[in-house]
């Protein structure tokens, strides 16, 4: 069981550190290209919406093919596609290839990535709700959001430490991860039949019970992405800061609330006594005083607190809405769920940016307004709405996929 955590855990981390460690270094690689910040959002835009199209496809598929099967995949599928646009790039910095062939060949290699990478948490999710149980479904959840949050906190990381030597190394360290990823998986799981040997039932998002917690997720994401993508600028203008001081503030900042977020989830997975709904409602309660800070407070010290409450909040709602969504649906249909899940990542990923940067255009404090307002709308629409249980069929301890 242990080794079965890990490899869940490693699998997740390294399909986020996949997906951030593209991010720091995008801005310069494209100014290096000759290309402008027009070309950069769309190159990652597109690989955001293959991402959210292809998660509930692969989520379904391991219900069909097995769990390991398709992280074995999806892991291949990532290391394929960074290998093509690490290429692409590498030919466009060599003046191989440029204008619009380097653009529409660097969006297709990008969408390639963004294809593949959901292989890996909607499985790794589904996974998880077969070796829980409905009282350690949260706990487990938690497993799975700290490896987001190491994700999230040292793929940017990385990639700031191996573009010291080049810009596009780190791109050679995102198709090595996965190599290295398949070989554990590889090894570490157990082969296990799949969950049903017929076409599994179809997931609808709408069902009672779901739609509750995916709005949830979308939530919790579009919050993490926002402060993402507007708190620079934000920050920048609010305390006059220079460019290199923002760069060092939004930085520590991110690190904070993904040092917060990982620790939380790390006690929840200790001591899983909180369940879906309470998980959710405390971290509400903390998103939305974080994002009072942010907005009242203009002060260093002030946003840093900001950051961390965002965190521990942030750190809270990710388990309860994994696990919300995964006790709403019955076990035949944990992948589809799971992939589900994972498109909500993507959606708020590609709806985000727009929405953010369009609000910060007429007012600055509107994106903070407007993430604190559909996080109580949240708060309030599951305190008011009914949703029930969905009991499983049967859990195994050793992972019956």
């Amino acid at each position: 069981m242990v080794r079965v955590r890990f490899s869940i855990f490693f699998s997740v981390f390294v399909a986020m550190v996949g997906l951030m460690i593209i991010a720091p270094v995008m801005p310069p690689l494209i100014r290096e290209l000759g290309l402008s910040e027009t070309h950069s959002g769309l190159i990652i835009s597109l690989g955001s919406v293959a991402m959210a199209v292809m998660a509930p496809v692969w989520g379904r598929w391991s219900d069909i093919k097995g769990r390991k099967p398709v992280i074995l995949m999806g892991f291949l599928g990532m290391f394929v596609s960074y290998v093509l646009f690490t290429a692409t790039m590498y030919a466009g910095l060599t003046k191989l290839i440029s204008g619009g062939l380097l653009v529409v060949l660097l969006i297709l290699a990008r969408g390639l990535v963004g294809l593949c990478i959901p292989a890996v948490p909607s499985s790794a999710q589904a996974y998880m709700a077969d070796v829980t149980d409905e009282k350690g479904r949260s706990a487990g959840m938690a497993l799975i959001g700290a490896a987001n949050g190491m994700g999230l906190v040292l793929g940017p990381a990385i990639a700031g430490g191996f573009a010291l030597i080049g810009l596009i190394w780190p791109l050679y360290i995102g198709a090595l991860l996965p190599l290295v990823a398949f070989v554990v998986v590889l090894l570490l799981i157990p082969s296990q039949k799949p969950v049903i040997q017929a076409k599994p039932p179809k997931v609808n998002p709408f069902q009672k019970g779901l739609g509750l917690y995916l709005f949830a997720g979308l939530t919790t994401m579009l919050s993490i992405v926002t402060l993402q993508v507007v708190g620079g600028f934000y920050f920048q203008d609010q305390l006059a800061l220079t460019t290199k001081e923002t760069a060092r503030m939004i930085s520590m900042g991110l690190m904070l609330s993904g040092v917060a977020m990982i620790v939380t989830q790390g006690v929840q997975m200790k001591k899983p006594k909180w369940q879906p709904k309470p998980l959710i409602l405390v971290g509400s309660l903390l998103l939305i005083i974080s994002m009072a800070l942010f907005l009242f407070v203009i002060s260093s010290i002030g946003f840093y607190v900001a950051f961390f409450l965002f965190g521990v909040g942030a750190g809270l709602m990710m388990p309860g809405f994994m696990a919300g969504a995964s006790l709403a649906v019955a076990r035949e249909q944990q992948g589809g769920v799971a992939g589900l899940v994972a498109s909500v990542q993507g959606i708020a990923a590609v709806i985000a940016p727009i929405l953010s940067t369009s609000l910060y255009q007429l007012n600055k404090h509107l994106p903070f307004v407007v993430v604190a307002a559909f996080v109580l709308l949240m708060a309030i629409t599951l305190l008011t709405v009914k949703h029930q249980i969905v009991p499983a069929t049967t859990v195994s301890s050793g992972g019956t996929d």
